[in-house]
């Protein structure tokens, strides 16, 4: 079946993130050009830039599509398990699919992690994404202890505002590179610990319950006490 020009088009601007994302992971954004990405690509160096502009501008696309782990995938707020997140009456399942789905996000993003902070450090732009990023994330799970915080089931003297920052804390980027990229955890036994610990620091009633996070990846590597 013929190809469509934007089905071309499509299929390019893809195997040129590709190979962009191949190289700012192996060999560092700072040593990664444009030129190497367009051979890598397959594609005229003219071509790369008409497209991302600027190699900055390449890297932000990148990692919004290695987030995403597939093409054209919805916004965090409007994919299934959010929207079931949203809607739970049961607080550990709330928190059991924020971990479960939060952490594959990390997961498929971590390896560019160095890449972002080295061009942060180098470019305003992209230091004001990843900013956005992360102030997007916190307003994520803000979202998601306000739904704990309708169900009633923070703990006393918890407000909503310091249970956002435990959970930025436990269930954040520093936390998961310090336990999966530097301590070498399985991402499961993560999960499991990162479930465990926002259930103790944020919920009323800490006893858990195994049809929460029943059929998870995790589920397995719970320690019920």
């Amino acid at each position: 079946m013929k190809q469509t020009r934007a089905e071309k088009a499509r299929q390019t601007r893809k195997r040129m993130r590709e190979a962009a994302r191949d190289l700012f992971v192996n060999v560092g954004y700072g040593e990664t050009t444009m030129d190497q990405i367009a051979r890598e690509a397959d594609v005229a160096v003219q071509t790369l830039y008409y497209t991302f502009r600027t190699k900055g501008q390449l890297l932000r696309e990148v990692v919004e599509a290695t987030a995403a782990g597939e093409e054209d995938a919805p916004p965090v707020p409007e994919r299934p398990w959010m929207r079931e997140l949203l809607s739970s009456d049961s607080a550990q399942r709330v928190l059991a699919l924020m971990v479960e789905h939060g952490t594959d996000i990390y997961a498929r993003a971590a390896p560019l992690w160095p890449a972002v902070h080295a061009a942060a450090a180098a470019d305003p732009e992209v230091g004001r994404y990843w900013d956005h990023v992360n102030n997007g994330r916190r307003a994520g799970q803000r979202q998601i202890v306000a739904r704990l915080a309708e169900l009633g089931t923070l703990r006393d003297g918890l407000d909503v505002n310091r249970a956002t920052d435990l959970v930025v804390l436990l269930h954040g980027h520093d936390s998961y590179r310090g336990l999966v990229l530097d301590a070498g955890w399985p991402v499961v036994e993560y999960k499991a610990w990162a479930f465990r610990t926002l259930v103790l620091q944020l919920l009323a009633r800490t006893r858990l319950v195994s049809g929460a996070y029943a059929k998870l990846s995790f589920a397995d590597w719970v320690v019920v006490a």
